[in-house]
């Protein structure tokens, strides 16, 4: 449905027509040249037909002087020219019109960060912004002047028939519809194997980068084997899925061809009956040789727009694949507001209440409704078995997934937190695999901010990093992979959790940090945590450690569902 002026949100054809209208002037001059081309071709059909009427049906024959082939090659001059300029043309605006598209789903992400979370994955961006961007250069290029020519260039041919006679311009008119329904009947069922296609191309992509991310884990478990297997499945998938989208392009073209074919056998009966005498009907004057030749030339080209329109068809498919994941990423920025909106919304943490909290989809909640009240230095554990859904509540608590009931009170006041970087800007949140960047230890601490170095190392302390960032080469100035590939877990997640202290969030949201540490690098981490929440921090914790239980105000038990 498209865009109307109630506010209804813009379909994928809305946003395509949108983009397409960046390269409104190059659109024009492409379907300007296709009828440069349509008319060189009139022109073609005349200078044969009256060659080969002169040189056989005439009583005396008469052959082309140099100045009749001089005329032949200016046509077929001027239509190669034409062709030629009008695929420039067409590159030129496809070019400006992709790059113009990848930059508006750049900003988009750019704006959204994290937020992209988890309605996107990294593959589906990846091969948004890449291949399926890319993948457009037929539908900007050829599709959309294609859609005029397809109509204008069939109604100069019919005009230029219908001069000669009435019927071949009739069984062209009637005979065009059904080659427009077929066409259009492949089209659907093209869409819909290009939006699976779509999908198996993201599933394979987020499977590869999950299994490559954690290549060392599968390796050391000794699965890399059925993983492997399970990888070669999904790419079959996306094979078969690809075949699926070729065969219906081929069936596309082939009945196509075959209705045209029949149109143009139906000229030719006409004509050849016409010419036996069989009747008269149809023609504003007797038919000669030159009239049969100049209608049979015009026959195949007036389906030959319509061909090469059911040939891209196929393209507009694939287009509104990727519009669809385009509007996706442009809601997903429209619920965001205004920093300045986004500021007065959330205020400053003073004290957090969650009524009733429930994580997870609606349709199928993770655990019972969670209540509990958080203020300025108080400690809250959350506690249960893997699964029980204590990384999900955490989540929702960071604002990165919407909870499926219930709400969140900040100082007294009921406030959405999903997704607002308002409230971003309070919360430091360490999950159970810390994302680093493919940058120094400083860059990954300061994330573009400024801050000393004694406020570096005091960070540093607290999360009892110092001494591991000490015996590195470089120190602060350590470059390492993503993820920590350089360093171990346990460095890696404390690297991770001073970045959370520097920054100086009023909540700290924590999932397992002492997993991966002994129990006394894990007390000790525990003390710097009391002395955060002594200068008024606030604090919700994941953890299965027993003896860590007593460190804790409160405690929320997840088990199976239940609280």
């Amino acid at each position: 449905m498209s865009e109307s002026a109630t506010g209804t949100e813009p379909s994928a054809k809305t946003l395509l027509r949108r983009a397409a209208g960046a390269a409104r002037l190059e659109n024009a001059l492409s379907t300007l040249l296709g009828l440069v081309q349509v008319a060189a071709t009139i022109l073609l059909a005349l200078w044969v037909a009256r060659t080969l009427d002169n040189a056989i049906y005439q009583p005396q024959p008469l052959l082309p002087d140099i100045a009749g082939w001089l005329q032949l090659a200016g046509i077929l001059l001027l239509r190669t020219l034409a062709v030629y300029a009008q695929t420039l043309t067409g590159n030129r605006a496809s070019l400006a019109i992709r790059n113009a598209l990848r930059e508006q789903a750049l900003q988009q992400c750019f704006a959204l960060n994290i937020r992209l979370f988890p309605a996107f994955k990294l593959a589906e961006i990846s091969n948004l912004l890449t291949r399926e961007i890319d993948n457009q250069r037929g539908y900007f290029a050829d599709y959309i002047p294609q859609q005029r020519l397809a109509l204008l260039m069939p109604l100069a041919i019919l005009l230029a028939a219908l001069t000669v006679n009435w019927m071949v311009a009739l069984i062209l008119l009637l005979t065009a519809p059904m080659v427009v329904v077929f066409m259009m009947l492949v089209g659907w069922k093209a869409a819909d194997a290009s939006r699976a296609n779509l999908q198996a191309l993201n599933r394979l992509g987020d499977l590869l980068a999950d299994r490559l991310k954690n290549l060392q884990a599968l390796q050391l478990a000794g699965t890399t084997g059925p993983e492997a297997d399970a990888l070669y499945e999904q790419s079959e998938q996306y094979r078969k899925s690809t075949m699926q989208v070729l065969r219906l392009a081929f069936l596309s073209g082939t009945v196509l061809e075959f209705f045209s074919a029949i149109s143009v056998a139906l000229v030719a009966v006409y004509l050849g009956l016409h010419f036996l005498g069989m009747y008269e009907a149809g023609s504003w004057a007797p038919l000669g040789l030159f009239d049969g030749v100049f209608l049979l030339m015009l026959a195949p080209e007036f389906y030959a727009p319509l061909r090469k329109m059911g040939a891209l068809y196929h393209e507009r498919s694939n287009a509104m694949s990727m519009a669809e994941q385009l509007l996706r990423l442009q809601a997903l920025a429209q619920l965001s507001a205004s920093p300045q909106e986004e500021e007065a919304s959330i205020p400053a943490l003073q004290q957090l209440q969650a009524v009733e909290l429930v994580s997870g989809s609606a349709a199928s909640p993770v655990h019972e409704p969670v209540s509990f009240t958080l203020r300025p230095g108080q400690k809250l554990l959350l506690n249960g078995p893997s699964g029980s859904g204590k990384t999900t509540l955490l989540d929702t608590l960071a604002g990165l997934r919407e909870p499926a009931a219930g709400e969140v009170r900040i100082n007294g006041t009921a406030q959405s937190v999903w997704q607002q970087p308002g409230w971003y800007r309070q919360v430091g949140y360490l999950s159970q695999q810390p994302e680093l960047l493919f940058a120094s230890i400083r860059d990954n601490l300061t994330l573009g901010g400024q801050f000393s170095e004694a406020e570096l190392w005091e960070a540093l302390q607290h999360a009892r990093a110092d001494a591991v960032v000490q015996a590195l080469p470089g120190q602060l100035d350590y470059v390492v992979s993503d993820s920590g590939g350089y360093l171990s877990g346990g460095q890696a997640q404390r690297i991770a959790l001073a970045r959370v202290f520097l920054h100086r969030p009023a909540l700290l949201l924590l999932d397992e940090p002492t997993a991966n540490l002994d129990a006394d690098t894990a007390s000790e981490f525990l003390q710097r945590l009391q002395a955060w929440c002594e200068g008024g921090g606030m604090l919700v914790m994941a953890s299965h450690r027993l003896a860590e239980h007593g460190f804790f105000d409160a405690e929320i038990t997840l088990n199976g569902g239940a609280v």
